[in-house]
C-alpha cells in the first residue's frame, strides 16, 4: 500500500515531504492550496480528517495528523534500520526526541504568533513582546546547540533536523540568522541534501 501525504502549500507539511524523500519509501503527494482570502486550508481536507489540517498521512486504513506524530510513525514503521533516528538506548535519543517535539512546541509557537500578529496588525502589543523574548531564547538555544553538535541529535542527520528545518528556514527568510553562524551553517548543509532539493521541486 502506497503512503499518501496530503500536503498544503506554505505549511509545516513541507517537513514531511522532505522526510519522506529522505526515507525513500514509495509515496504519493496530494496537493492542496490555501484560500487566497483567508489563507486557511481548503475544506477538502475535512474529508480526510476531522481537524482539516495538513500534513495528513494515509497508510492503508491509518490516517494520522500532527507533524510530530507523523514523523514518529514513519520512523517506527519504515526506518527499521535506524538510518534517520537513534535507537532508544542510544545517548543521542533524548536529544533527538527533545528537538523532534520542540519543533512543534517551544520553538514553533513564538514564530507562528509573530506571523499572526503581523497579519492582523497587532505588533507592539504586550503578548508580541513576550513572544519576541521567547523567539530570542529559542534562537540562542539553537545556536548554542549547533555550535556544539553537527546536527540536532548529535553527529548525524536525523528526522529531528527535518522537523526543525521549517522554523530555521522561516528565521532565515526574516534575516534572523545574520548573527547565528552555527545555525546558518547547519541550514546550508540541509540545503545541499538531495532530499531537501527534492522537497523544493515538489513545491513548498
Amino acid at each position: 500500500m502506497t503512503l499518501t501525504l496530503h500536503h498544503l502549500n506554505a505549511s509545516r507539511s513541507q517537513r514531511i515531504v522532505w522526510l519522506l524523500a529522505e526515507i525513500g519509501v514509495p509515496h504519493e503527494i496530494v496537493h492542496y492550496k490555501r484560500d487566497e482570502t483567508t489563507n486557511l486550508a481548503p475544506p477538502d481536507l475535512l474529508k480526510i480528517h476531522p481537524m482539516g489540517k495538513s500534513p495528513l498521512l494515509e497508510d492503508g486504513d491509518v490516517v494520522i495528523a500532527e507533524t510530530g506524530a507523523i514523523a514518529e510513525y514513519l520512523m517506527g514503521k519504515y526506518d527499521t534500520a535506524y538510518q534517520l533516528h537513534p535507537r532508544p538506548n542510544s545517548p543521542e535519543f533524548p536529544r533527538y526526541l527533545e528537538w523532534l517535539h520542540a519543533a512543534e512546541g517551544a520553538v514553533f509557537l513564538p514564530g507562528l504568533l509573530q506571523v499572526y500578529f503581523r497579519r492582523v496588525d497587532m505588533t507592539g502589543n504586550p503578548v508580541e513582546a513576550m513572544m519576541a523574548a521567547e523567539r530570542e531564547k529559542a534562537a540562542s538555544t539553537i545556536e548554542a546547540h549547533l555550535s556544539k553538535y553537527a546536527y540536532f541529535a548529535g553527529e548525524r542527520f536525523t528526522a529531528a533536523d527535518c522537523l526543525m528545518g521549517f522554523q530555521i528556514q522561516m528565521a532565515d527568510s526574516m534575516g534572523a540568522l545574520a548573527n547565528r553562524p552555527a545555525t546558518k551553517a547547519w541550514l546550508e548543509k540541509m540545503r545541499a541534501r538531495p532530499a531537501y532539493q527534492e522537497m523544493l521541486e515538489v513545491g513548498i
